[in-house]
């Protein structure tokens, strides 16, 4: 995925902007001082992808004033290097997407191309909270293989519908038996994705090792694996109603991985320090990024917010050789960018 040209009306704190890329230019940089709207810019690319965006923020946040007033909305429009034009808009609680014109659903949006993510929250993944891991690993997986995306939604669907159900008091019913078969049949194919995407990327990373965690796994050992989860669904109600989340399925695993260092010495990178978490992800990066661009045929786009902040020195000139050579367009955002060859600049002044 390439963008030649972002328009934004209006748009967190751009009441509107217009910029236009060269297509020769595989690296841009979007520098301005601190409030100027540098992280707004790749907010806006990442919701090209689907999912909740660079910050995780849900679309409200993305109003033009703060809290939205009634009616306010948001308007991103890009055009690809290969000329299509994709608009959204969101406005009363409602997003609307288009392609050339025509209506889109948020999870196609992954058949158009794919996107890598990189921030300083990402510096801290594997210590954060397991829901973090989880929300990384589906937007890499779809990055993969975009049918990904709607398990990951239909699943979600499924789940929350039940969990109303179980809260209106009914522990049993047909409604109810419906909701947990479709929440099974989405929850073995998310399970399913997550587990082709980790095999498939492994080749790729030598020396960092990702694998999944959680009693979740176990309904893929049997021979039917939808009817076991539906089991867990079943058995857990009682729980679930009481407490309002679901104790059994994809939504309960973590993503657990570990660096292998000089002297095969290996550190579980939740226990890794700084400098060893950010080389870790400096693997992750350059692994699936191979992955998706042998899989899709195109390389993916890639944002990366205080670029300098991730890396030192050589690891930044490492990384950007990498992700030139595989033909990826990358979007740098920081205050200053160091001094990079074959940059396309973009200078924000602030408001």
């Amino acid at each position: 995925m390439r963008v030649a040209a972002l328009k934004l009306l209006p748009f967190r704190c751009h009441p509107a902007l217009s910029l236009a890329v060269p297509l020769t230019a595989t690296v841009v940089g979007v520098v301005g001082p601190n409030g100027s709207g540098k992280t707004s810019v790749l907010e806006a690319l990442s919701l090209l992808a689907p999912g909740r965006g660079l910050t995780g923020q849900e679309l409200r946040a993305h109003l033009p004033t703060p809290g939205g007033k009634a009616g306010a909305g948001w308007g991103v429009h890009v055009t690809l290097a290969g000329g299509q034009a994709i608009g959204q808009q969101y406005t009363k609680g409602t997003r609307k997407i288009v392609l050339e014109g025509e209506p889109l659903a948020q999870d196609d949006l992954a058949s158009l191309g794919s996107i890598v993510m990189l921030t300083p929250h990402t510096d801290f993944l594997f210590s954060g909270p397991p829901e973090g891991r989880r929300r990384w690993l589906d937007d890499a997986t779809t990055a993969w293989h975009p049918t990904h995306a709607q398990a990951v939604s239909r699943y979600r669907l499924h789940r929350q519908a039940r969990l109303k159900i179980l809260a209106g008091g009914y522990l049993q019913g047909d409604w109810l038996e419906a909701e947990e078969r479709l929440a099974a049949e989405w929850g073995v194919k998310l399970l399913q994705g997550r587990v082709a995407y980790l095999t498939a990327l492994a080749p790729y990373m030598p020396t960092l090792t990702l694998a999944l965690h959680g009693t979740a796994l176990e309904v893929l050992a049997g021979p039917d694996p939808i009817a076991a989860l539906q089991g867990k669904f079943a058995r857990s109600r009682e729980i679930d109603a009481k407490l309002n989340r679901t104790h059994a399925g994809p939504n309960t695993l973590d993503v657990q991985g570990v660096l292998l260092l000089e002297e095969a010495r290996r550190v579980p990178l939740a226990q890794a320090s700084s400098g060893q978490h950010k080389r870790a992800l400096l693997t992750w990066v350059q692994a699936h990024t191979q992955l998706v661009t042998a899989k899709r045929g195109a390389p993916p786009l890639v944002l990366i917010d205080e670029f300098a902040a991730h890396l030192d020195a050589p690891r930044r000139t490492l990384l950007l050789e990498h992700l030139r050579t595989l033909g990826c367009q990358v979007w740098l955002a920081d205050v200053e960018l160091p001094n990079l060859a074959g940059v396309h600049q973009i200078t924000l002044t602030g408001h």
